[in-house]
């Protein structure tokens, strides 16, 4: 009797160790995998939605791939890069630059610094 409850708590050991284990999986860039828009901007502590900026086709905009690759329009300059997520930001290298993004609650914020003024982009991902 004490052998069968052995083999059944270890039975049950063993499938839970392999269910937690499947969590790991090679695909942990999955929730950034996909195409980011603009939703809002901030500029010296005021939020305003993209949508009311006047880009003229100087826009942003930001694509993942499962593989590690991106493709980052920052100002109408679009560059393909490589990036690395490790759940609370995105490493991205491109066109000799770095740039890191904060992620949180399924959003991607881009800070950006031009004479001496820093902007926040958040952005969104794409649902299609």
């Amino acid at each position: 009797m004490m052998k069968k409850i052995a083999a059944v708590l270890l039975t049950c050991l063993l499938v839970c160790c392999a269910l937690s284990l499947s969590g790991c999986s090679a695909d942990n860039n999955s929730a950034i995998v996909g195409d980011w828009e603009p939703s809002t901007v901030s500029i010296r502590g005021t939020t305003i939605s993209y949508s009311e900026l006047e880009t003229k086709g100087n826009g942003f905009s930001l694509k993942f791939y499962s593989d590690g690759k991106c493709k980052i329009v920052i100002g109408g300059v679009s560059n393909e890069g490589t990036y690395t997520f490790n759940e609370t930001s995105v490493d991205v290298q491109y066109a000799g630059k770095s740039q890191k993004l904060s992620y949180d609650h399924g959003m991607l914020t881009l800070k950006l610094t031009y004479n001496d003024q820093t902007m926040l982009l958040m952005f969104n991902k794409v649902i299609k």
